[in-house]
Parts: structure tokens; C-alpha cells; sequence
């Protein structure tokens, strides 16, 4: 049977705010998992039909690029578990994107993640993969 992954607003809870929050929910096997995007919007910015945010959403190609890049990870690694041939459950989809790596000892780096780790107690922010991408590309 196909996994589905959709986002969801959770009208029934309600944040301090007045807003609720955004929930992806991977369903397989007549199993549902939900987990928090951490993203949460008005009910009066939110489709419930079509389960996007409305054109009216102050933030809304924010929050939809959020929603792509998400549902884009969640397809990936169900991909990858069809075509290595395993059995797997909405849990463990969930887990392998929350978890994606591994543990690995010194001995098995490559000379890119050495100098990604060499220079991170030097500046952590310059080096850092995630704001300074140039200065990471530049060393890798």
C-alpha cells in the first residue's frame, strides 16, 4: 500500500495567539503519524479544502515554500525505502527525516567534512553550512 504525506491545520487546537498549528501527516497502512511543522496561521488564512494557505495569508509564499520543502523530504525518504526494498511503517518515515545520519568515526570522513569540522570552532558562523554556504562550498 502508498504512504501519503498531506498538511493539515489543527483546527481544534488552539495556540495562545488565536492561531493553529500546521501538522504533516504521513498515512500508511491505515496509520496515521502526525508532527508539528511548527508553523501555525489564523483559521482565516487557511484553505481547509485544499489544505494551503489562503491568497489573503500575510506570509503565505513563506509558508508554502516551507510546506514544498517538507513534503519534498518526507517523498524523498519514502523513495528511498521503496527502492532499497524495505518494509517500513509512517513511523519510521517519520523517524528517518527527523534522523537522517549516522554516527561515524573520524577514520571514515572525507576530506570535505574534515575541513567543514576543522573550521567550525574557528567561526562557527562563517563556516557554518547553513548561513555562511559560500565560505563551506569554498573549503569543501
Amino acid at each position: 500500500m502508498s504512504a501519503t504525506i498531506e498538511i493539515v491545520c489543527f483546527k481544534s487546537k488552539t495556540l495562545a495567539n488565536g492561531e493553529h498549528p500546521l501538522m504533516i501527516r504521513v498515512c500508511k497502512d491505515k496509520k496515521k503519524i502526525y508532527k508539528s511543522l511548527r508553523i501555525s496561521v489564523l483559521e482565516k488564512d487557511w484553505d481547509f479544502k485544499k489544505d494551503v494557505p489562503k491568497r489573503s495569508c500575510p506570509n503565505r509564499d513563506l509558508i508554502q515554500n516551507l510546506i514544498d520543502l517538507k513534503k519534498i523530504e518526507y517523498r524523498n525518504q519514502i523513495l528511498d525505502l521503496r527502492c532499497s526494498g524495505k518494509e517500513f511503517s509512517a513511523r519510521t518515515v517519520m523517524n528517518k527525516v527527523d534522523k537522517p545520519s549516522t554516527n561515524k568515526n573520524v577514520k571514515d570522513l572525507d576530506l570535505a567534512q574534515s575541513a567543514l569540522l576543522a573550521g567550525l570552532p574557528q567561526s562557527p558562523t562563517s563556516y557554518s553550512p547553513f548561513s555562511g554556504y559560500k565560505y563551506y562550498i569554498s573549503r569543501s
